[in-house]
């Protein structure tokens, strides 16, 4: 009769118990962390695009909240002055004698932040997958 030989498994055990780890991992909370450092990445960024003879305008912009609305992560920032919305998208001239146009701060920072944020996730869950599969 032939011998087969013998064959180590502990590899395959100590996969499967890595991947009960991450099996076991709290992802809302990963979510939630995510969606905070994209947060301030947003707020980083508007902040920077905001002209420097506002400086009012830049010291008030805050992330008004950072939740899980259904099965999407959102972060809201807003500005409560009264003329960042003019600020933000232009506005007449008084006597309608022409148009001053808009910075678009926050909707230009919201689009760079579009264009990045799948490496931005990407990053952090091969982060994550790095640290629970081979154990730091």
């Amino acid at each position: 009769m032939a011998a087969w030989g013998s064959f180590d498994y502990s590899e395959f055990i100590a996969l499967r118990d890595k991947i009960e780890r991450l099996k076991n991992f709290d992802l809302d909370a990963f979510c939630m962390q995510i969606t905070r450092e994209l947060g301030q990445i947003l707020f980083d960024a508007v902040v920077q695009r905001t002209p420097v003879d506002t400086e009012e305008l830049k010291r008030k912009w805050i992330v008004n909240r950072v939740g899980k609305n259904g099965s999407m992560y959102e972060v809201e920032i807003i500005n409560p002055l009264e003329y960042a919305e003019f600020v933000e998208f232009g506005h007449r001239k008084r006597n309608n004698r022409g148009w001053v146009k808009g910075f678009f701060m926050l909707t230009l920072a919201e689009r760079d932040l579009q264009r990045n944020m799948e490496n931005i996730i990407r990053e952090k869950v091969e982060a994550l997958l790095n640290e629970v599969l081979n154990d730091g």
